[in-house]
């Protein structure tokens, strides 16, 4: 596989993540409406998608000659980043739910969806992961101009709540944690397949809900809907879209990863015009048409340069 097939395939990783995860906020709102606890939702997500990596992970292993890279033969810090990313996918979405506690949903997504990609392009120039150049710094701007005018509410914010300066701890918080996240599969050991480190990292995450979720009580789904609901989530827009997301992540640079997955509230906004009949504003499309120049700077910056470094 050539290096231009090679990213290519990799962006239609990300691409594929985010737009699962765009479609998965609507069926989640409706899920949470229903009256499921945000973190009984989390904890039903990543254990419903740990059964599908297992067993393509258990698949992978039985027709690989020899057989794969196994936990024991990690390296410690091997096995402390594979564990760690798992951990902060965790510790992304409940710092997420903290901050909405706080002060409300819009505010701490923009600053969760908005702040991890500054957080990666900084991260990944100062460890040497990729170099800072014009074309960096204009792809990135126009992404998070892009995904600002998607999600700012057309009536502005509002009030500021009271507590909302834990609220923006919490919020930036989850940003930090999701920047772990893409950090984390990106420069993941190469001889650990993608999909073993995703069921490890994803078991991982299913313990840390479980330990968050289990001492404020468990709520389960109502009714078939809510079940069928609660499948796809853990099925769809989790263990396979984070699948595709840990694997096109290894074949792109770290900003390029987690710029591609801002195509999520895009998604989102799409789909809601579409099915919800709630459709999307001028500055919704200025949004998207940014979103999408900056993809197509850094998709040429890709093929210019040698994924992830």
């Amino acid at each position: 596989m050539n290096a231009r097939m090679s990213a290519a395939l990799a962006w239609g990783g990300v691409l594929l993540a985010g737009a699962l995860w765009g479609g998965g906020a609507l069926v989640a709102q409706f899920l949470i409406d229903g009256g499921m606890a945000p973190q009984s939702l989390s904890l039903a997500r990543f254990a419903l998608g740990v059964p599908l990596l297992w067993w393509l992970h258990w698949r992978a292993q039985s027709v690989q000659q020899p057989a794969g890279v196994r936990w024991n033969d990690l390296e410690g810090r091997e096995q402390f980043q594979v564990a760690g990313t798992g951990a902060a996918m965790a510790l992304n979405v409940s710092c997420w739910f903290a901050g909405i506690a706080h002060m409300g949903a819009a505010l701490p997504t923009v600053i969760s969806i908005c702040c991890a990609p500054v957080i990666v392009a900084f991260v990944s120039v100062m460890c040497g992961y990729e170099r800072f150049g014009l074309r960096l710094s204009a792809g990135l701007g126009l992404a998070l101009a892009g995904v600002a005018l998607l999600v700012v509410p057309a009536g502005g914010w509002g009030p500021l709540p009271a507590g909302y300066a834990a609220g923006l701890a919490w919020s930036f918080g989850s940003a930090f944690c999701y920047a772990l996240v893409v950090l984390g599969n990106a420069r993941m050991p190469v001889r650990v397949p993608a999909v073993t480190a995703s069921a490890w990292g994803m078991s991982v995450a299913a313990l840390c809900m479980l330990a968050i979720a289990w001492p404020a009580g468990i709520t389960w789904p109502a009714g078939t809907a809510q079940w069928l609901g609660v499948s796809y989530t853990g099925v769809v827009t989790t263990s396979v879209a984070y699948l595709a997301f840990a694997w096109g992540a290894r074949h792109l640079s770290p900003t390029a990863a987690v710029v591609g997955t801002l195509i999520e509230p895009l998604v989102a906004a799409l789909l809601a015009a579409l099915l919800l009949s709630e459709p999307m504003a001028p500055r919704q499309w200025a949004g998207a048409v940014l979103l999408a120049l900056a993809m197509l700077l850094l998709v040429r910056r890709t093929g210019a340069a040698k994924p992830g470094g």
